[in-house]
Formats: C-alpha cells, sequence, structure tokens
C-alpha cells in the first residue's frame, strides 16, 4: 500500500475520484461508497488512511494506493486498486503424478467463485508445494497461471514440475566447533528433534527445498555473528548421500573466523551531549566481553535512546555501529557507535496503524506520549515494550512522520507518532494431560482469549483488551471448572476488575470437599509519587462460597482430650455458604513466569468472614525471591548467569469469630508444593483413631510457617538439576505454632518440555512430626508451587 501524505491542514477536498490499473473495466463506485473521505469535507489524513484500511478489509482489492494533491480550490484525492478476479472453477493441473488432481485441488484451497490475487495465488501454490515436500519432493515448482474471461472473471491452471524425490535424513554443520549448540543452530533454522512439541505447534517448516536450503544460510551466519564470530561465511550448502539408500543429507560448510572481543568502545557524532553523559544513561559492551553482534546492535540502539532522551532529546537520531581490529589484538576490536543526531521534536498526533480489530483505546492507554509533548525516546521505547508485552501483535513498531508544520515556539518540528502494529491470533484452545504425585492423572481443557471484548460479538468477542478463560479439570482425586472474565482498564483506569465463578472437587482419603461459588476482585496499582513506578497493587476480593462434603469416612478420633469425628464435622459445616472479603496487596518482579531467574513475587492478605455459615478471619504472607547468585566472567556466559537460587516464606493463621474452624478450612503442610520429601498434608496436627490406636490421622490446625530454598543449575537447554530444603510447622491454635517441626533436604530435576513443565523430586526428612509419612519421590506438573 502506498499513501501520499500532503501539507494540507484545514483544506477542502474538492474532488474523490477511484482509478482501476487492473483492465478489467466497469464500475468503482463500490470503492467510493467504502470511504468517509468525501469532496466537500475538509482534508483529514487520519480518516483517508482508515479509507485504505477499510478498502483493505474488503477483501476485494489486490492493492491500493491514495493519491493527495493539490487542485483548484483545495485537495483532490485518488483511489487507485488493482481488483482481485474471480475464480471460475474447477482448477485445471497439469503435470501432477504423485498427487492426484482432487488432491491438488483439495490442498490449493481455492474455492469457485472467490475473489484471488496474486498474492492469494502465489500462497495457494506454496500449499500445494508443502504438500509435495512431505512426500519428499522438495524441488517441485508449482507455477500459477490466471486466464481472464470475461470482466473480472477468471480460470487458473496450476502448472507441476514434480522434481526429483529426495529424502532429507539430517543436517551436517561442518565446522561448527565445540562450543556451537547444534541443537540452537537447528532451531535457528526450524529443525526439531522429533520429540520436541516446539516442532508440533512451530509454523516453520525444515529448510529442504533448494530455495529454502539457502535461505537457511543467513540464519545460521547470524547464529555465529551472535557467538562473536563476526567475519563467519557458510558456502551454499550441499546435498551429499545419507546412510541409507535414498536418503540425502544437507551439509553446510561453516568458517567461523576469529571469536572477537572488545578492545574498547567510542561514541562519535555527539553535539547536545557529551560522550560521559550517554555511558551514564546507556550500557555499553565492557571491554574483554564477547563482541556479539546483537550486543553490540541492541548497546546502538541503547545509544539513539539515551541521546533522544532527556531535556536535549533528540528524536529520529541514528547509530550505525563500525569496527576495527585493534592495532594491539587481532582478536580484539575497536568498537565505534557513529552518531547521526536527529532534531528536537513535539507530537502533532499520536496515529495507530495495523489494528484491524484491536480499540484504539487500547493501545493508546498504554502509549506515553500525547498530542503536544516533546519527543523522548526512552517513553516511545517504554510505550512499545508495553504494547509487546500485551502478546497481542506479532510486530511493533514506531516512527515520526514530517507534517510540513514548521516549528513551535521552542524550535522543535512539529511531527505525528506513528505505531504500526501487527496482529496476530490471542486465542487459545488447548486439551491435555497432567500427572503429580498428589493429584494422580487428570484430563484438561481450556479455552483462552487474551484480547477479548465482552460486547463485541460482531468481531467474534475481540479487541477489548480484556481477558476471558474457560477451564475444566477431571481427574479420579480432583475436578475444577472456572469461567473468568478480567477488564484491566474498567472506566478508563487502571482499576483491573476479575469476576470468576467456579466448582471445585477434591477427595481426600477420609472425606471428599465440593466448592461452588464466584467472586469479584478490584485492585488499582500503588504509587506513592506519580513520577515513581508502581508498587504491587491494592486490592478487594468479594467471594461467595458453597461448601459440601461428601463420601464421609464414619468413626471417631481422639483430637486434644476430646473426642472428634467427620459426620460431626458435616453435621456442623457441611452445606455451608461463605462471604469473604478480603483485602490484598501484591507486588510480582519476576523476570518470566516459566523458569523464573531473577526478581520476586509477594502476596500479603486478610480474610474476614463476617456472615454465614462460618464465621472467621484469617491473614496470610506469602514471598519468593529469585537470585543469580554468579555473574559470568564474560559477558554471553549463560551457563553461569542462569544458576538461580530460590528463597520463599509464608505465613498464614486463621481462627474462628464465633465457633471452631472446620476441618476443610484448616491448615496443611507436605507434598511436591510445600515440604517435598513429606506425604501430601502429612505435616499438621495429629488426631488418633479411637478403634485403632495405631492409626494417627492429621487433623490440620490454624497456623502454618514454610520456607523454601532451591539452588538449580542448567545442564543443558531443556534440563536444570536442583538442591533443595524446605522447612516448616503447623500448629493448632492462631499465632501458635508446634515445636514439631518438619525439615527435609534432597535433590530434583526441571525439564522444561514446551507447555509441559516437570518438576521430579527426591527428597528425605532430617527432621519430622511423630505420625507424618515419609514421601521419597514427588513430581508435578508447572514451573513454580
Amino acid at each position: 500500500m502506498m499513501f501520499a501524505a500532503l501539507s494540507a491542514f484545514a483544506d477542502k477536498v474538492v474532488d474523490v475520484r477511484a482509478e482501476a490499473t487492473d483492465g478489467f473495466g466497469g464500475d468503482l463506485s463500490s470503492v467510493l461508497t467504502r470511504c468517509q473521505t468525501k469532496a466537500g469535507g475538509e482534508y483529514d489524513p487520519v480518516t483517508l488512511s482508515r479509507d485504505v484500511v477499510a478498502l483493505r478489509e474488503s477483501k476485494e482489492f489486490d492493492s491500493i494506493s491514495a493519491d493527495v494533491g493539490r487542485a483548484e480550490g483545495g485537495i483532490a484525492v485518488v483511489f487507485r486498486v488493482v481488483r482481485k478476479m474471480r475464480f471460475q472453477g474447477p482448477l485445471t493441473v497439469k503435470g501432477a503424478t504423485v498427487l492426484s488432481e482432487g488432491k491438488v485441488r483439495r490442498e490449493s484451497g481455492l474455492r469457485d467463485g472467490e475473489l484471488y490475487g496474486e498474492g492469494d495465488l502465489d500462497e495457494a501454490a506454496g500449499k500445494v508445494r508443502a504438500a509435495y515436500r512431505k512426500k519428499h519432493y522438495p524441488d517441485v515448482k508449482v507455477t500459477p497461471v490466471p486466464e481472464v474471461t470475461s470482466g473480472n472473471n477468471c480460470s487458473i491452471t496450476f502448472l507441476i514440475d514434480e522434481g526429483e524425490k529426495v529424502r532429507i535424513g539430517g543436517y551436517v554443520f561442518e565446522g561448527a566447533g565445540e562450543d556451537a549448540d547444534i541443537g540452537e543452530i537447528e532451531k535457528s533454522i526450524g529443525v526439531y528433534p522429533w520429540w520436541n512439541p516446539a516442532g508440533w505447534v512451530s509454523s516453520a517448516e525444515p529448510p529442504v527445498s533448494r530455495r529454502q536450503i539457502s535461505e537457511s544460510v543467513p540464519k545460521i551466519e547470524e547464529y555465529f555473528r551472535n557467538l562473536g564470530y563476526l567475519d563467519v561465511k557458510v558456502a551454499e550448502p550441499g546435498r551429499v548421500d545419507g546412510d541409507k539408500p535414498g536418503v540425502k543429507k544437507i551439509v553446510y560448510s561453516i568458517e567461523r573466523g576469529p571469536l572477537y572481543r572488545v578492545a574498547k568502545t567510542s561514541i562519535t557524532g555527539l553535539t547536545r551531549y557529551t560522550e560521559e553523559d550517554v555511558r551514564r544513561n546507556c550500557e555499553l559492551l565492557e571491554e574483554g566481553s564477547v563482541a556479539s553482534w546483537k550486543e553490540l546492535t541492541d548497546a546502538a540502539r541503547r545509544v539513539e535512546v539515551a541521546v533522544g532522551s532527556g531535556d536535549s532529546g533528540l528524536a529520529d537520531t541514528h547509530v550505525a555501529v563500525q569496527y576495527m581490529v585493534s592495532e594491539s589484538d587481532p582478536s580484539a576490536l575497536d568498537i565505534v557507535f557513529k552518531v547521526e543526531e536527529g532534531v528536537p521534536v513535539v507530537i502533532n498526533q499520536v496515529e495507530i496503524q495495523g489494528n484491524d480489530y484491536t480499540q484504539d483505546k487500547v493501545i493508546r492507554r498504554e502509549i506515553a506520549l500525547a498530542p503536544g509533548d516533546r519527543m523522548l525516546e526512552d517513553r516511545a521505547e517504554k510505550s512499545k515494550r508495553r504494547l509487546e508485552n500485551l502478546d497481542y501483535f506479532s510486530r511493533v513498531r514506531y516512527y515520526l512522520r514530517k507534517t510540513g508544520l514548521g516549528k513551535d515556539a521552542n524550535g522543535c518540528e512539529w511531527r505525528d507518532l506513528v505505531y504500526e502494529v501487527e496482529e496476530h491470533n490471542t486465542g487459545n484452545f488447548m486439551v491435555g494431560v497432567g500427572a503429580s504425585s498428589v493429584d494422580s492423572v487428570f484430563v484438561s481443557a481450556e479455552i483462552q482469549q487474551s484480547n477479548f471484548d465482552l460486547f463485541a460479538p460482531s468481531r467474534y468477542f475481540r479487541g477489548g483488551g480484556q481477558k476471558a478463560r474457560i477451564y475444566a479439570q477431571v481427574g479420579p482425586r480432583i475436578q475444577t471448572y472456572e469461567a473468568e472474565v478480567t477488564e484491566p482498564w474498567l472506566f478508563g483506569r487502571q482499576l483491573e476488575l476479575s469476576v470468576c465463578g467456579y466448582r471445585r472437587l477434591r477427595w481426600y482419603d477420609d472425606y471428599d470437599i465440593i466448592r461452588s461459588g464466584a467472586a469479584a476482585t478490584l485492585s488499582y496499582p500503588v504509587k506513592f509519587l506519580p513520577s515513581l513506578p508502581t508498587f504491587g497493587r491494592f486490592g478487594v476480593r468479594l467471594s461467595g462460597e458453597f461448601i459440601q462434603f461428601d463420601d464421609v469416612e464414619r468413626g471417631e478420633w481422639e483430637y486434644r482430650g476430646r473426642t472428634v469425628s467427620l459426620k460431626e464435622e458435616d453435621r456442623r459445616y457441611g452445606d455451608a455458604f461463605e462471604p469473604v472479603v478480603r483485602v490484598f496487596w501484591s507486588h510480582d518482579t519476576r523476570d518470566t513466569y516459566r523458569f523464573t531467574k531473577s526478581g520476586s513475587r509477594t502476596h500479603i492478605y486478610g480474610d474476614v468472614a463476617p456472615a454465614g455459615d462460618n464465621k472467621y478471619y484469617r491473614v496470610g504472607f506469602d514471598h519468593r525471591s529469585y537470585f543469580r547468585p554468579w555473574k559470568p566472567l564474560v559477558r554471553g556466559d549463560s551457563w553461569a548467569r542462569d544458576h538461580v537460587f530460590m528463597a520463599g516464606v509464608r505465613a498464614e493463621t486463621i481462627d474462628g469469630i464465633s465457633d471452631d474452624v472446620p476441618i476443610y478450612n484448616r491448615m496443611f503442610l507436605g507434598g511436591p508444593k510445600s515440604i517435598r520429601g513429606i506425604k501430601y498434608r502429612n505435616v499438621s496436627t495429629y488426631a488418633r483413631r479411637a478403634e485403632n490406636e495405631k492409626r494417627w490421622d492429621p487433623w490440620g490446625g490454624q497456623t502454618l510457617f514454610c520456607a523454601n530454598f532451591e539452588y538449580t543449575v542448567p545442564i543443558f537447554k531443556l534440563l536444570r538439576v536442583a538442591a533443595f530444603s524446605d522447612v516448616g510447622s503447623v500448629g493448632a491454635d492462631e499465632f501458635d505454632l508446634s515445636d514439631d517441626f518438619a525439615w527435609t533436604a534432597g535433590i530434583g530435576f526441571r525439564i522444561d518440555i514446551p507447555m509441559f513443565p516437570l518438576r521430579l523430586d527426591f527428597g528425605t526428612p532430617i527432621e519430622k512430626p511423630e505420625h507424618a509419612k515419609k514421601e521419597v519421590f514427588s513430581f508435578t506438573v508447572g514451573y513454580d508451587f
């Protein structure tokens, strides 16, 4: 698409026309009826841009451009289009022997009566080529040949040259070196081992055709350049015979060249800032560090942001990376960041492009710049990262567009700030099988939409920036059904409202518990001063829960000098309704929710159930911190950098306001998510079975304390080994811990299988409550507990 903007602020539009360059002839009035730009109205480049988007969304045109020029009395606008062809089937197929004509037609996806352009036909031919590659014909050629019959109607022929059958049996990287990660090289070109689920869902196709193999060469060179081999060269790959007849291997010959390190860095071309000022505001590569091309380009971008920010910020600054071999060391480089300074800019308007269904307001609320603001690169870059973190877009970029409006009183140019986004699918449907030593085997299904809009059925409930989730989990020891909707910007403010409904069933050895309820949570970010970053979120949660017993075991127990029974618990506390008010503060600075390496997570809360069948209060604290204990000796030493130490502490207490605390609200520890090495819920106060003096069963307590410590070390990409120690205690009364505590230690493995991360732990008690049972091995699915 081409869009020619003109400096025509407040000018009238005197002429609007549509022209077709496709040679089909016919009426073009449908083009103008879709456009809001009309003769007699004021010229508005934003409206014109939206008109082009509307024409593109109609999917009737192969290309669209809007040309603007001056005419007598105002502005003339010309929409130039190339219309798509209407396919009259069936598809004619010539040259196909391996695939039948019917198979080719089905794979192409072309439908009689539909509109197609050149790009659509190339895509259809690509689908047929992919089907041939699955049959081991990597060099197949598929050429679509449309023939216009009348108007824009056409017939289509696919000319196919199948080529030779070649089975690709592997990839060889000669000269890669011992320090190269072959798995990472293969991943960079779309090759995954059969057992890696990432390959099952990846859209990348392994290189098998000559074109694909040739296109994979720059990706391999990029991998080595990012390791510091800036002079790397990869020769044109060739096919050689494999281990079996009819099987070929693809061989890449790699000349790595020297591994470069940084000798010194300098910044040139500065006038507004000194080099010391820029260095102070951005991180450059340290002397002696590996001269990774990615690190160099990232550092250049940081220089651009530093020069474009602050009181003397210059927008549109560009920084080029230049390097030369050091005179004193041929394996070291003198790095020069050559600055081409921009100009001071004030923002005329902020424009959003590419959002076909995401609402403008969802994007604008993440942008920290507004019309009339001074253009500051650090704010623009921060806004870009915030948009990327939404995970609504496959690509986000911003740029400044000249307006021709001159300069303001301070000498700053008026320019438009344009954020261009490319949307991707934000919905997910997942079905899986999970397991743990607590929950046994279970089946789960989940539907998620991270860019949900409750009030937009015409857009398939997309684009409002809300989050929606429906989840079901069914197993022999647990059943969960949940539905949740979250609005992160209630009333246009950073008030997050989350509403959920659920039904949860948990089977224990002596009884089952069923919880059905709903909750609404309202939270907002905490700021002590407007200039300071947010410090967590403060919130209130209102919930109502109906709790039932099921399959309750008969019998009596002796507990703290009195007789208790589960049947009595059911009689007193079964079929109970609990309305609960929770006030909380939470703060999360973790770098990732997967295998966290730095940051912390804190949650402090207080519950009050002032009415209903159970009246109680509860307060609690949960904190986890993650540290990298070792600093790499050289930049890029990921093995040392990825050592992680985790320390966590959790404390909680509960007490009834007018009655005792029911067993389903009492506290237990033990198992893979609290005290590893001791059986699930076995760190507790105990009750002795009246009919069997040798049987002691956990009865829960009103106060718990648990501390977890874990040190993990990477072995290779998907595997980490862990050493851990857990300590905890459960007390019978509120704010009272038992002297009978548990202390365990052990080792474990963390296997990062995409979508199925496993935690395997082998632990043993150093100290444990008298009646608690040992559990040497435990496992669970998930990244953290």
